[in-house]
């Protein structure tokens, strides 16, 4: 499962910088990188605090 949402994460990521590097400068360009650093936090929240899928158990 987190594999799964940090790609989907990335390929938001990507949206949003094709979106600033198209519309330098303009309102479009503001809220895609508004939407850059909340993807950046869910990132990181996502990797520190899912369990990752490969873990093994603790014996």
């Amino acid at each position: 499962m987190k594999l799964a949402l940090l790609i989907l994460n990335s390929m938001f990521l990507l949206l949003f910088v094709s979106t600033i590097v198209g519309t330098w400068g303009d309102a479009p360009a503001v809220i895609a990188g508004i939407a850059i650093l909340n993807l950046v936090l869910n990132s990181l929240y996502i990797l520190v605090k899912i369990p990752n899928d490969f873990a093994r158990e603790a014996e």
